[in-house]
């Protein structure tokens, strides 16, 4: 689960600014290649602990494991080399399940608010970076983020495949050629209405499990 799936997940327990935030934090910092901050703030700690918390019951869904051996067989069957082949099946369930969870308005508005929030001025200033970079990064990807928006609902196959290749891009051994990424994205056609069908079945067990 991404920083968005992070985001609609969070609003479950609570929708106030700061805990969606601190929900999101763990997965800004991977982005920013850097440690996760660390803040006294309550609202922002406890969010990164239900972010890490979310991660462990996600990852050992029923659900997620079925639809990533899916895509990781059918990516395999199509050429792509092993270990590429479980990256996309990874991070892409996790992008279309992104998509599907943030359909609802009242997590695009919980999402746009936590990252009007983290400005340096307001809860920003909780948040205490390893490195100075680390503050840098976080405010251009703030700005960034709020530029581009939440995005659209179902986005189209060739934004979440290059969307794929930019997040595996930081990895050598993971990163994605041309040729993978025409076949990430006949995957992400091909997989779009499973995962959409599969979303709400995983959503109650997730929100099950995390008593949310």
């Amino acid at each position: 689960m991404n920083y968005l799936g992070h985001a609609a997940v969070a609003t479950w327990r609570s929708d106030d600014r700061a805990f969606v935030l601190g929900a999101m934090l763990p997965d800004f910092a991977t982005m920013l290649g850097t440690r996760p901050p660390r803040t006294a703030h309550a609202g922002l700690e406890s969010g990164m602990q239900f972010h890490y918390r979310t991660d462990e019951v996600f990852h050992r869904s029923l659900g997620f494991r079925e639809l990533t051996r899916s895509a990781f067989d059918w990516l395999l069957g199509r050429g792509v080399e092993r270990g590429r082949a479980r990256a996309i099946a990874h991070v892409g369930v996790e992008l279309l399940l992104d998509a599907d969870l943030a359909r609802a308005e009242p997590v695009r508005r919980a999402y746009v608010a936590a990252l009007h929030g983290g400005a340096e001025h307001d809860l920003g200033r909780y948040l205490s970076w390893a490195a100075p970079e680390g503050r840098l990064g976080f405010e251009d990807l703030r700005a960034r983020l709020l530029v581009r928006g939440v995005g659209a609902e179902d986005p189209a196959p060739a934004v979440t495949s290059q969307r794929l290749r930019l997040a595996l891009s930081a990895r050598p051994r993971l990163a994605l050629d041309d040729a993978d990424e025409l076949v990430a994205r006949d995957w992400v056609t091909v997989a779009q209405p499973h995962v959409t069908a599969r979303a709400a079945g995983l959503a109650r067990e997730l929100a099950e499990r995390l008593g949310a």
